[in-house]
């Protein structure tokens, strides 16, 4: 991979790579392949960015808390790339621990047992019984990742907690660093995960060994600001940035009041050449680009045009939102492009990789018919792209992320599938107060959170009025049987009373006479 670095690059800081699984590809394999690099199972140290931080807060037993006494009984961690974090929130589980058997680490299914998810589980929790979740905690080697969160998804887990090897010496503040990736397989995970150090790891193991309870409360913070600032790093010929795009713009769409979007794009260097298929503008391979099809008609020097189409056509046409209360407080604009949002969100359908006919396929006339339609002007893109493209390539490859599909919130680097619903629960997590477009998007509950009961609490209005409308019922009912039988009871008494009174007038006739 280091061979792929450009000498005209600005220098970085170290990245110590470590892979776990499956061997990395090729430095030199064709760059077709590129789309899946950031699947490989890579633990980078990135020490020049904000990592995601995943929290583990021990709520009992005492003895547990004691020894996690210096940081009060929190823990900091990895979130794994794959997988669905509970953003936004914070959950209540009961840790679960397996002794491998077998010695394979946690990798298979045979290797370890634990107890069944117990629905009935639940713990008073200021003034509510709230419902735990089921979290099992894993020794990381062997395997990849993914394939140890698969696992004890398969055993009924909720979400888990991978503790680093036991010869491991690296720290909290190391682990925090770490780049918990995909190995290719991660969208068969729909639970959340979290890499800890070896020495906090150890805690919790030898708690779940000697203790039936152990509770604690996991918790994904997100940087919050008035206005959320969103960068996202992406391929314009990626067949997964199309796919998020269409399915997050309907979103994005909704927030474009409350967040300001900064599109990157995928542009590396490498040593001069002119054996490199296409994949750069010329063979000075300054700018270069992933190709998406390999021997295919589409080559990295299409990719690199298309990129800076779509960079043009968010600068001319995004609009500054009006001044409110908070964008004022954020301090910064917020700017809008409906006709890119439209352009990204149709590209892969009118415009497709795969295409047979040239003129409906990947490339500039398909591009500039789909301006057409959504109401851009070509010749402006056009301009901007013959008088911008050499600054747009630079900046573009000087500001790489972490990997070629990336996402920032807040200066916050986002970790877990790029997956629509997802990043929007992350990103609406970033509010100092959430727009009212959250209480909308975001209304249905966690994919995990779907298979665990309601959570038990106090009585809820709805509950208490339709609890009051019955007894109201039975009380009007209630006083109306009583006055039926109250009436009868008075005709009654009045009938006797007249039949005693002419009994006694009767009497009286009889004796005058």
């Amino acid at each position: 991979l280091a061979s792929l670095a450009s000498a005209a690059r600005p220098p970085r800081p170290p990245i110590a790579v470590v892979v776990e699984g499956r061997r990395p590809p090729s430095a030199m394999a064709p760059l077709g392949r590129a789309a899946s690099m950031g699947r490989w199972c890579l633990v980078g140290l990135l020490a020049h960015l904000c990592p995601a931080e995943a929290q583990i807060r021990v709520m009992a037993p005492e003895s547990l808390v004691n020894r996690l006494s210096d940081s009060q009984g929190r823990i900091d961690g990895s979130t794994a790339t794959f997988g669905a974090p509970f953003y936004g929130q914070r959950l209540l589980g009961r840790l679960v621990w397996g002794e491998s058997i077998t010695n394979h680490t946690h990798c298979r299914e045979t290797d370890y047992s634990v107890p069944e998810p117990d629905q009935n589980s639940v713990l008073h929790h200021e003034h509510n019984e709230v419902q735990l979740i089921h979290i099992i905690i894993v020794r990381r080697g062997k395997c990849s990742f993914v394939t140890k969160v698969r696992v004890a998804q398969t055993k009924g887990a909720h979400a888990v907690i991978i503790v680093d090897k036991e010869d491991s010496t690296l720290t909290t503040h190391d682990i925090r660093n770490i780049i918990v990736a995909d190995d290719g397989y991660g969208n068969t995970v729909d639970i959340p995960s979290m890499l800890v150090a070896k020495k906090e790891g150890q805690y919790l193991i030898d708690a779940a060994r000697t203790s039936e309870q152990v509770i604690v409360e996991l918790a994904w913070d997100v940087p919050t600001d008035h206005v959320v600032l969103v960068d996202m790093w992406m391929s314009s010929a990626s067949l997964e940035s199309l796919h998020f795009l269409k399915e997050w713009t309907s979103k994005r769409k909704a927030l474009n009041e409350a967040i300001k979007f900064v599109p990157h794009y995928h542009v590396f260097g490498m040593q001069a050449t002119s054996d490199y298929n296409d994949l750069c503008t010329d063979t000075s391979a300054q700018y270069c680009a992933e190709d998406p099809d390999g021997s295919g008609p589409i080559t990295g020097s299409m990719v690199l045009d298309e990129d800076v189409r779509q960079l043009c056509i968010h600068e001319i046409y995004k609009v500054q939102r009006a001044d409110t209360e908070r964008i004022s407080l954020a301090g910064h604009k917020v700017e809008y492009s409906k006709e890119y949002w439209d352009y990204v969100e149709m590209l892969m359908e009118h415009c497709p990789i795969d295409g047979t006919d040239p003129d409906s396929r990947f490339g500039k006339v398909c591009s500039e018919k789909l301006m057409n339609k959504v109401g851009i002007d070509p010749a402006k893109i056009q301009h901007c792209v013959d008088t911008t493209r050499e600054i747009k390539l630079r900046d573009q490859r000087d500001h790489t992320a972490w990997s070629p599909r990336a996402l920032r919130i807040n200066g916050w680097r986002y970790t877990g599938a790029m997956d629509a619903d997802l990043v929007t629960r992350a990103i609406c997590a970033g509010f100092v107060t959430m727009p009212k477009a959250c209480d909308e998007l975001i209304s249905a509950p966690h994919p995990v959170l779907k298979m665990l009961m309601p959570v038990r609490g106090g009585v809820k209005l709805s509950q208490f009025v339709t609890a009051l409308v019955v007894v109201s019922c039975l009380a009007v009912a209630a006083l109306m049987l009583y006055k039926r039988s109250l009436t009868r009871h008075i005709h009654s008494a009045l009938r006797e009373e007249v039949m005693l009174e002419v009994q006694a007038q009767m009497d009286s006739y009889k004796q005058m006479s």
